[in-house]
């Protein structure tokens, strides 16, 4: 495995980059496909991707979705892919000051020009080319756990009883509703893609093989934030603003730490792990998380600042249970994912770093 010539996309993003780096310091040679052509200074400038630059080749794909638009750069003998770019970045920001979160979406009003079908395009676009290069044993892809459950069951009501069902990976949303927001039309294109994955393979039957990664929320330290207000983006301000005076509304939910899910991408390259197969990612299965517990660990862990107030603990993440195989990915994969509230210390970590 070291020393093979792998190509990733999405690397400028969140779990994209954690990805890129774990990759190098694996030993990788790494094609990292960029959309625009500046994002290469920033990401190679980064403390550990510099001392590895001598196996980094930038990649300049301006449109993913087009059909071909992989296939000039698979040659030379690359032997995986990672696919992981998305065409929507769901971000949720800390508002100032910390009363609550707000989801931070690009708008748009036709969700299946922008949202849906760029993503299903592009997962296309990487198996088409794959299939079209001799040397490619093993495409990776980022999918999502809430490609499990049906919009209903993720934004509906909660029940007046705790539904126990116990998803697992052969689990599918085969028919998504229509969305009416583009969070909805972001999981929508995270499930017609799974779909149109297996179906790609079904029928086409190429000679590599896939992995499917189904992570939960993803959360954690983030490589790239160079500030508060950048840490502060997606899950991790939900996180954090709980920790502060953040008072969320109940939610289903259920997490994985991002150096996970990087792990993941990097070991579903392997021939040990089975191909053609999905496999959940996520933490303190399958019975979740308790935010009482959370707060004695920041209690105990940092208590100089909880004194403070820099981490008052008047907010509240309560999610509802998700309950989760994940058997099948522990055996598979041969390590069990960081728990909740080691996930949660490295963030708290962090975010002091930031501001004492």
């Amino acid at each position: 495995m070291a020393g093979d010539l792998i190509l990733i996309t999405g690397v400028s993003g969140y779990i994209g980059f954690k990805t890129l780096i774990l990759a190098l310091e694996c030993g990788f040679k790494v094609r990292a496909v960029i959309r625009k052509a500046e994002q290469a200074k920033k990401l190679e400038s980064h403390g550990r991707v510099a001392p590895h630059t001598e196996n980094l080749q930038w990649v300049l794909i301006p449109d993913l979705s087009k059909t071909d638009s992989f296939d000039p750069h698979l040659n030379g003998g690359v032997t995986g892919i990672i696919h992981i770019a998305s065409p929507l970045a769901i971000k949720v920001n800390l508002c100032h000051p910390p009363r609550q979160t707000q989801a931070n979406l690009p708008q748009t009003d036709d969700y299946d020009r922008d949202i849906i079908s760029p993503a299903i395009k592009t997962t296309l676009a990487v198996l088409n080319a794959a299939s079209r290069t001799p040397s490619v044993k093993r495409v990776v892809i980022t999918s999502s756990a809430v490609t499990l459950v049906s919009f209903d069951w993720m934004f509906g009501p909660a029940p007046l009883t705790p539904d126990l069902t116990l998803f697992t990976a052969t689990d599918i949303n085969s028919k998504p509703a229509k969305a009416s927001s583009e969070m909805e039309a972001y999981f929508a294109s995270k499930a017609l893609s799974r779909i149109a994955t297996k179906d790609f393979m079904e029928k086409e039957r190429p000679s590599f093989e896939f992995v499917n990664i189904l992570p939960t929320m993803v959360f954690g330290p983030d490589e790239l934030a160079t500030n508060v207000q950048e840490l502060m983006s997606s899950a991790r301000g939900m996180v954090l603003g709980a920790l502060m005076e953040v008072k969320l509304p109940e939610m289903v939910g259920a997490t994985v730490h991002v150096d996970d899910v990087a792990r993941a991408h990097i070991d579903g390259l392997k021939s040990s792990v089975p191909g053609n197969k999905d496999y959940i990612l996520s933490s303190d299965v399958p019975e979740g998380i308790c935010w009482a517990d959370t707060e004695k660990m920041v209690k105990s862990n940092f208590p100089e600042a909880v004194e403070k107030g820099i981490l008052k603990l008047e907010g509240n993440l309560a999610l509802r249970p998700w309950r989760l195989d994940t058997r099948e990915t522990e055996e598979a994969f041969s390590w069990k994912p960081i728990s909740f509230d080691q996930t949660v210390k490295g963030l708290v970590e962090q975010y002091l770093g930031f501001v004492e």
